[in-house]
This record gives structure tokens, sequence and C-alpha cells, in this order.
């Protein structure tokens, strides 16, 4: 299953192509209009205050719009309310300080779409489109303003219009719609890796049933013939005993009914199926709860005292599972001696044992840590 969020592959792609519109960004504005402009002024001698202005003061509000979309912010109108308007009127002033609309030294009816596209980048697509509709109308301004407001240079304008706006509005909204379809198929893969991981699971859980059923039902089986036929004396102690063990086995192969058997459940039940092979009958009941995920050494700690029980046991032994939010409890009862330990105790488990004539109680109780408040 993939540790990936899907909402992180999609902020993956949406960053891919966020930082693509802040490189053509950069190189639009340093390799064409730069040189563009410092030639033809001196070629022309356009006035250059105006030109050069508003080549800095765009070249700031790049730099600061790509450092704030960058680092996730943009979410707000404020970055786009402090940044179109300037944009806008840096492209009027150009217009007018230029000989002509088509002329090269009027660079930033061009440009100032990429610094928009960066500005509003986090922001609905209407925004920017709002943009395109007020720079498309400051150039039709700045056209009239200079006298080429006819049939021939209008309709060049509106071809000129359109070829500047659609390679942004492209780039914005193809990486939405990318970064949309990687999220989506993120999905799914995470779907379609559950769907095999439970498969593989409940196959897993199947079989282990299966194995266990193989190995009852013969000593059932073989029991009843045995009680049908006359041959089995039920007033011999061995025979109730291997009744009991019989039994023991059944039930709790009819109680099983988790999908993916817990770590420390799965301990008990290999500890209660070497007792029952060496003929002792063990009732390993249902937890009560949901038992929470611990680490290896917590689990040591609380099964190894109830395994060493369940070791010792002569003929019985119970054993109960409870599960609290705050703490996890295991307890066994059988006809043993107390146990030797090997191993030290948990800190967070403790350990208690109680010798009842030929009975022994132990239990063993993990105190879960509280989450962390900081």
């Amino acid at each position: 299953m993939s540790d990936i969020p899907v909402s992180a592959v999609e902020r993956r792609y949406d960053d891919g192509a966020l930082r693509a519109a802040v490189l053509v960004m950069i190189i639009w504005h340093v390799m064409p209009v730069l040189p563009s402009s410092v030639f033809q002024w001196s070629f022309d001698r356009v006035p250059l205050t105006f030109g050069a202005a508003t080549w800095l003061l765009d070249a700031v509000l790049g730099t600061v719009a790509a450092v704030v979309v960058l680092r996730g912010g943009g979410h707000g109108p404020l970055l786009g309310l402090l940044t179109v308007p300037t944009l806008l009127l840096g492209v009027l002033v150009t217009a007018l300080s230029s000989p002509s609309f088509y002329d090269p030294y009027n660079w930033a009816f061009t440009s100032v779409g990429w610094f928009a596209l960066v500005a509003l980048w986090r922001r609905p697509l209407p925004e920017f489109l709002a943009f395109v509709a007020g720079n498309t109308l400051v150039g039709l301004v700045a056209l009239a303003a200079l006298g080429e407001f006819t049939a021939v240079p209008l309709a060049r304008y509106l071809v000129f219009a359109h070829g500047v706006c659609v390679i942004q509005a492209t780039l914005l909204i193809g990486g939405r719609q990318l970064a949309r379809i990687a999220g989506r198929t993120a999905q799914g893969q995470d779907r379609l890796t559950r769907v095999v991981t439970q498969r593989l699971i409940a196959e897993t859980v199947q079989a282990a049933r299966r194995r266990r059923y193989d190995i009852v039902r013969p000593v059932v089986a073989g029991h009843l013939a045995d009680l049908a036929a006359g041959r089995l004396d039920v007033t011999r102690p061995e025979t109730g005993q291997q009744v009991s063990v019989a039994i023991s086995r059944l039930r709790r192969l009819m109680i099983e009914s988790e999908d993916l058997p817990d770590p420390l459940l799965r301990d008990l039940r290999s500890g209660a199926d070497a007792a029952e092979h060496r003929g002792a009958a063990v009732d390993l009941q249902a937890a009560v709860g949901t038992i929470p995920p611990m680490p290896p050494a917590v689990r040591l700690a609380l099964t190894e005292p109830i395994l060493a029980t369940l070791a010792a046991a002569r003929t019985r032994a119970r054993i109960t599972v409870v599960a609290k939010p705050a703490e996890v409890a295991v307890a066994i009862l059988a006809d043993a001696p107390v146990p030797e330990l090997a191993h030290g105790a948990h800190p967070s488990v403790r350990h208690d044992h109680d010798p009842q004539g030929d009975q022994l109680w132990v239990q063993t109780r993990w105190i879960v840590p509280s989450p962390s408040r900081s």
C-alpha cells in the first residue's frame, strides 16, 4: 500500500507545473524583453525611464510572487490585489511610451501574463481569466490612444492578444488537470493495492483456518466414531482430558472471525496449539475490545508470562484478553506452577500472579502511553 497520500501526489504535480511557469517567467523577462528594450532605446531614443522602472518593478513583483507561491502561499486574495493592478498599470505606461503598440519596446503587454499566472496560481481560474480580459482591455485603450484603432491594426491586435494569453491559460489549466489526473490515478492504484492486500490476507487467514480445521477434524471425528462404536470409555480420566482438548480446539476454531490476526492473539494461539499437542485443554477466548498496535518489546512482555504458564499447564488453561483505550490486559488461569521468566519486565507492562490451590492466575497489563500534546 502506498505511503504517499493522494493529496500529496496532486500537490507534487501542481508544484512541478508551477516551477515550469516560474522558469518561463524568468527566462521571458530576462532574455527577450531586456535586450530588445535596451537596443530599441539605443537606436530610436525611446524614453527609457518608464520602461526601465516598469521592468524593475515587474521583476520585484515576480520575485515576491514566486517566493510566496512556491512556499505554499498565495491562497488568499492579497497577493493578487497587490500584483494585478500594478502589472496592468505597467502595461498602459509602457504602451503609451512606445512609438507604436507593435514596437518591440512595448514588451509589457506580452510579458505580464506570466507574472499574473504565478501570482494567481493558487487562486480560482476565473481570476486569471479576469486578468486576461483586463490586460486585453488595457491594450485596446493604449491602441486607441496611439491612434492605431483602425481595421487592420485592430485585427492584428486580436490575433496578437489571443496568442499572448493562450499559452499561459493552457499551462494553468493543463497543470491543474494533470494534477487531478495524477491524483485520481494514485487513488485508483491505492484502492487496487488495498483490494489485493485484503485478498492476500483473506487467503492467508483461510489457509491457516483450513490447516487448523484439518488438525481438529480427525481428532473430533475419531472421538465421535469411538464413542458411537462403544470403544471410548468416558469414565476414564484420560478420555475426559482428550475430549476436553478436542472441545477447546473446536470452540476456538468456531470463534475465530478476525480478518487480520493480531500479533498478540497469534502468539497466544501458537502457545495454545503447542499446549494442546501436549494434551492440555486450552480455552482461548475471543478478545474483548480492539487491541491497539504495540511495539514488539511490549508484546513480548505481555505474552511471555502467559506463554510460560501455558507451557507449564498440566491439563487445562483459560486465556482472556481485554483491550481498553488506556490498557490491554492478558490473563490466564491454569493448573501450573509459578513460571520462571527469562526476560526482564517492560517499564509499561505490569505483571501479577496469584496461586489458588492447584490453580495459578497470571495477568499482564500494558498501560497505553498517552499521545503527546506537543
